[in-house]
Formats: structure tokens, sequence, C-alpha cells
């Protein structure tokens, strides 16, 4: 290839060059002063590609000007007005949004319950007036009523094994104590005595005993009840325990209580009781004598048929006893007067 032929092809490029960037330039030229029905919304990001310029000698169609893309994002937020969109002048207002769950029902659980507290503890229908008392005999029912201290009071408040030893404590002459308390203001109340088998004597003092050897205040009247006249104290019982604050204590053996129950339908018509610390338990015969049995129950039947062949002896060789002791049937013995 010639020089010249070079030198002609470079001048035709460059020519043919200025010729297409003149029609680029027109062209937007006429885009610009084309008038635009609407303005578009200004694009959130606008990604724009450029090629470089092309280098020289290099083809025609490498020089062109780039595509602009524009390209549409969606909007950051939920529910975004468009921008185009007529505002209106009214006020929105927002209600909270309740929603009903385990929470809620907790709270009318809780309200219910303190509703129901306050009628319990304030209302008639739940307050108790009296008790219903069954059992007694000697104590009257007024006199329990009168101890326990629950006139007026809420039955939610009682509590049923303090009523118990407030009557026990009040009455060694009860045994047992069986309280209820019922809502909405029902107290039943049953009682179980303590039976006297003899009233004991002893320097200037007079209590009951019962079948146990359990000592408690005389209550009341009792029919045929025996009196003892005790010349000193009885043997200690040995179950004594030194805690026990309130109700009845022991004061008789259990086997001395026993003979009590024993002889007293032998006792003569006349004749008193009475218990003597050494020779044990007896009683004054209307014809002069002392007879005594002992401390305990035991061999009691054996020791009334050995007291009757001394009684048939002894007026036999008209002899006048004034004491005549059987404790030990194998060897009893009597003494007269000097």
């Amino acid at each position: 290839m010639s020089p010249d032929r070079t030198t002609i092809t470079r001048a035709e490029a460059i020519r043919r060059r200025k010729e297409e960037d003149q029609k680029q330039r027109d062209k937007l030229t006429k885009s610009v002063s084309k008038p635009r029905l609407a303005p578009a919304p200004k694009p959130k990001a606008r990604a724009k590609v450029e090629r470089p310029t092309a280098p020289r000698g290099s083809s025609p169609s490498s020089s062109r000007w780039q595509r602009r893309y524009d390209i549409a994002m969606s909007s950051p937020y939920g529910n975004v007005r468009s921008l185009n969109a007529p505002k209106t002048s009214g006020i929105s207002i927002n209600l909270p949004h309740i929603s009903y769950g385990p929470r809620w029902l907790s709270f009318f659980i809780a309200i219910f319950c303190l509703l129901d507290l306050y009628l319990m503890l304030n209302v008639d229908p739940f307050i108790v007036h009296n008790a219903d008392i069954s059992g007694n005999k000697r104590v009257t029912t007024q006199q329990i009523q009168d101890i326990l201290g629950i006139a007026n009071l809420p039955a939610a408040y009682l509590d049923s094994a303090q009523i118990q030893n407030n009557i026990l404590a009040a009455f060694p002459d009860i045994l047992t104590v069986q309280v209820d308390v019922n809502i909405p203001n029902n107290v039943v109340i049953s009682v179980d005595e303590r039976t006297p088998v003899a009233a004991w004597q002893q320097n200037g003092q007079t209590v009951w005993v019962d079948a146990t050897g359990y000592a408690f205040p005389p209550r009341g009247q009792v029919n045929n009840l025996p009196t003892i006249t005790a010349a000193g104290a009885p043997p200690a019982p040995t179950n004594i325990d030194p805690t026990q604050v309130i109700g009845a204590k022991p004061f008789l053996p259990a086997d001395l209580s026993d003979a009590i129950k024993t002889l007293t339908p032998y006792l003569p018509k006349g004749a008193t009781m009475i218990f003597d610390p050494q020779y044990g338990l007896g009683w004054n015969d209307p014809q002069g004598w002392k007879v005594y049995f002992g401390h305990s129950n035991g061999d009691n039947a054996l020791k009334l048929q050995v007291y009757q062949t001394m009684l048939t002896y002894l007026s036999t060789k008209k002899i006048q006893p004034i004491l005549i002791s059987v404790e030990y049937p194998n060897a009893p013995f009597y003494r007269v007067g000097q």
C-alpha cells in the first residue's frame, strides 16, 4: 500500500468520525427541545455505564455514545404514598390494637379472687355467730360458747385446732373435742366428757377421778359417786407428761383407779371409802373397823373372799378388830385395840 493511500484513509476516518459526532449532537438537541407531558419522578438510584473513549485509530462504531439505563428501586417503606398522589386534609387517628390472650384471663381470675375474698371476710352469710355443740352433759352449751371467741368472725379466719385447744384448756373434764368449720358460716363441735368413778378428798380439796386416773374439777351432779377420804398423797402415776399444759393430768395410777371400780359395788351400806399411803385402798366399816385391800387391783376377788373368811373367824372368836388388811391374800392380818 502506498503512502498516499494511507494518508487519505486516515483523513477520511477523521472526517467520518466528525460527521458521526455531529449527528449525535443533533439528536441530543432534538430530544432536549421536545416538550414532555409529565415530569418523571426522580429515580432513587441511577446506574450509568460508560465505555471508555475509543482509542485513536479504532473503528468508527466503537466511539458511539453509550446508552443510559434507569433502574426503578423498591421503596424502603412498606406503605409510602406516591409523590404525585393528592394530599388529604383529614386527621388520621391510629387506635391501639387490643388482643385477648392468657394475660387477660389471668387478670380476670385475679379480680374474681379478690372479689370472692372480700365477700368471705365482710358479707353476713360468711360471718359466724355461734357454734352447734353436742355431746356435753355437765358442761353447759353456754359455757362452751363463752370461751370460743368466734362470734361475728368470718369462717375463713377460724382455726379448728385452736378452737379445740381452747376448749380442752378451759374444761379439763372434757376428754376429746371434734371441731369442724364449714363454709359459709357453720361451726360444729362435738365433745366427749370424762366419766368420774370417785371423788377424791385430800387436804380439804376435792377432785373427781375417772377410770384412767385423770383428775379434774367437780362439775354438776353425779348419782352414787363414791367419795374417798385420803390420809395422804397417792402413788405417782407412770404416765405423767411434764410438757402437758392443757387438759386433765394423771393423778392416780391406772391400777388404783381400776381397784376403785372393783371395790365400789362391795362397799357396805353406810361405809365410806378411805385411802392410806401405807395400807392402800379400803373403807370404814360401820361395825367399827377399817379394811384395806392394797394399792392395786390384782386378786381383788380373792381378797374379798379372804376378808369374808376373816370376818367369820373373828365373829366366832368374838374378837373386835380395829384394822384388817388383805393386801396380801396369802398373809392377811388384823389388829385389835388396847
